[in-house]
């Protein structure tokens, strides 16, 4: 019940790939830690990917982090309203530019989440899956003049809660137009998460949210982790070159 553009930034960056009920905590802790773009701005990176610890994809802490540097320098604070300058911004894509424009600005863009997209596929393409443009450019046109944002919260309310992926409900006020469907699988399966590299690039930085500081053997020893099965070294030079931890005379730590 928000149309502050941050507080939608921040749901939505925290909503890629993460699970609600996840989501729900963090959100909140989040906001009173850094409960404006500015806050969030002023902070070091550090600090940011410390109040993100434990929702995973570390690069959306960075990615926000810098999205909210961009706005306080170069938009004075405020959020661009037109959608192309929203996409120029760190960290936001197509579907993220369009909830902003629609939740907060209450433009006429689709706002094409796992639901929406699985709803229109359901009705408009049934088994010919368009690409995410085709799919942007179709939703558009759907969109009543006007209504951006009741659209929107209105395709998300039902893929949510009746046009579901699984045990789809016999109330959907869209099976008069798809027919009975079946269970819907869009996205090919998740690779295996435990001992991959992205298991332990978790690992290493939630390690250091609460360390602050560690030793590389330091490290190794409370990670656990099999040196002959996973390359530690090359994790940790991609987390530097990410900019995700620093380094100094063989201390690792979190950004400062």
């Amino acid at each position: 019940n928000t149309h502050d553009p941050y507080r939608i930034l921040i749901s939505e960056i925290m909503l890629q790939q993460t699970q609600v009920d996840r989501v729900r905590i963090k959100y909140a802790e989040f906001l009173k830690t850094f409960p404006t773009v500015r806050a969030l701005a002023s902070a070091s990176l550090g600090d940011v990917l410390r109040a993100w610890s434990g929702l995973g994809y570390n690069r959306r802490a960075k990615y926000l982090h810098e999205c909210a540097r961009e706005v306080v320098r170069v938009h004075c604070g405020k959020f661009p309203l037109d959608e192309a300058e929203l996409k120029n911004l760190s960290g936001i894509g197509p579907s993220t530019a369009a909830a902003l424009t629609s939740f907060a600005f209450d433009g006429e863009s689709p706002m094409i989440d796992t639901n929406i997209r699985r709803i229109l596929v359901r009705v408009f393409f049934r088994t010919k899956i368009p690409s995410d443009k085709e799919l942007y450019a179709f939703a558009k046109a759907l969109i009543p003049r006007g209504k951006g944002r009741m659209w929107n919260y209105a395709m998300l309310d039902v893929g949510a809660t009746k046009c579901t992926a699984r045990n789809h409900s016999n109330d959907c006020p869209l099976i008069v137009l798809h027919g009975s469907v079946g269970d819907f699988v869009y996205k090919k399966p998740q690779p295996k998460f435990t001992n991959s590299k992205r298991f332990y690039r978790g690992k290493i930085l939630k390690e250091l949210a609460v360390k602050k500081h560690m030793t590389r053997s330091g490290l190794l020893k409370i990670i656990n982790v099999d040196t002959s099965t996973m390359n530690i070294d090359e994790i940790l030079d991609d987390l530097k070159k990410e900019g995700l931890i620093a380094v100094t005379r063989g201390v690792i730590a979190l950004p400062s």
